[in-house]
């Protein structure tokens, strides 16, 4: 029965998911109010967008440890770029290029330099977290545009919040490019064996290039709506949020890895780590405990992973 429920890989994030509201709802039943609800549907939505990126990227058996500062580098530079008075819409594009930028400068180490993915992206964290101080000086910029907030935190029709509308629109997108395209099944081809992907005629080189650049956009992306959400940015908006985007996807059944990568789970775990994160606040534990729970999680979610996959391991992953 248990291998079963593991063979799904969306299904444990989804009985989880209504394990930890039944809980936390039997402990407060302030956990189940509208205004608490909507704070996880954002604050999932956001994650689900940076994990979402995460997911390709893990899916073709690379790393990703800029995701964070990405989020950071776009969020101060909307913010400033708002600040002069600059429109809404074109902060916007020019946040996703610099995302999109920063992603490809992840790319070109790796193909150029031949780095493993966790160095590139190790080194490209540091560099961004150093221009994020050098930019603002370690000082906040303040956002005085009403419409960025709305953006995220706004409803449609009253009903939808925003920040859920974009996260659905950016899986839709993301889920269609995965599993409709040359190129998801490029990402999967990569990630499952390498040397076969090449001896099959994909180009592994374009394919990083293409997954990096989509990936620091949706960073981009996510950190506009933090900063939108906040209404300031500082160099210290996007840290851990790499973390957090590798614990979505791990927990939500994409395998370190690679080969196979589980959009729908890594939605379902976005919302499982904000309602966990929520009701952890709600019940009046302190912070100190939330990366302990995390943890648990994320080594449960490795654990179910080895189970699943059983004898079938391809050997020592090298990122």
């Amino acid at each position: 029965m248990l291998k079963r429920v593991l063979s799904s890989e969306s299904s444990a994030s989804i009985i989880a998911l209504i394990g930890v509201v039944v809980i936390f709802t039997l402990i407060n039943d302030r956990f189940l109010t509208r205004l608490n609800i909507e704070g996880i549907i954002v604050s999932a939505s956001i994650s689900a967008i940076a994990g979402l990126g995460m997911t390709l990227i893990i899916a073709m058996r690379a790393l990703d440890l800029s995701v964070g500062s990405i989020m950071g580098f776009s969020a101060i530079s909307g913010a400033i770029l708002l600040s002069y008075g600059v429109p809404l819409p074109l902060v916007i594009v020019a946040g996703l290029i610099v995302g999109g930028a920063l992603g490809f400068l992840n790319s070109q180490l790796i193909n150029l330099l031949r780095l493993p993915s966790f160095v590139a992206t190790l080194a490209t964290l540091s560099m961004i977290l150093g221009g994020e101080l050098l930019i603002t000086e370690g000082a906040t910029v303040t956002i005085r545009n009403g419409m960025s907030s709305r953006l995220v935190i706004g409803k449609l029709f009253g009903i939808f919040p925003w920040a859920a509308v974009i996260a659905a629109i950016v899986f839709a997108c993301v889920w269609t490019i995965f599993h409709w395209t040359p190129f998801g099944r490029h990402v999967a081809a990569i990630g499952g064996d390498t040397r076969a992907a090449v001896g099959a005629g994909v180009n592994v080189k374009a394919v990083t290039v293409g997954v990096f650049s989509l990936a620091g956009v949706l960073a981009a992306l996510a950190g506009l709506m933090v900063a939108g959400m906040l209404q300031n940015a500082d160099s210290t908006v996007g840290v851990g949020a790499e973390l957090t985007a590798i614990a979505v996807v791990v927990v939500g059944g994409t395998s370190l890895m690679g080969g196979r990568g589980n959009l729908v789970g890594t939605v379902c775990a976005a919302f499982l780590l904000a309602s966990v994160k929520a009701g952890l606040n709600i019940a009046n534990v302190s912070s100190k405990y939330e990366g302990l729970v995390f943890g648990g999680i994320l080594i449960i979610a490795l654990m179910a992973d080895g189970l699943r996959r059983g004898t079938r391991r391809k050997g020592m992953l090298v990122v």
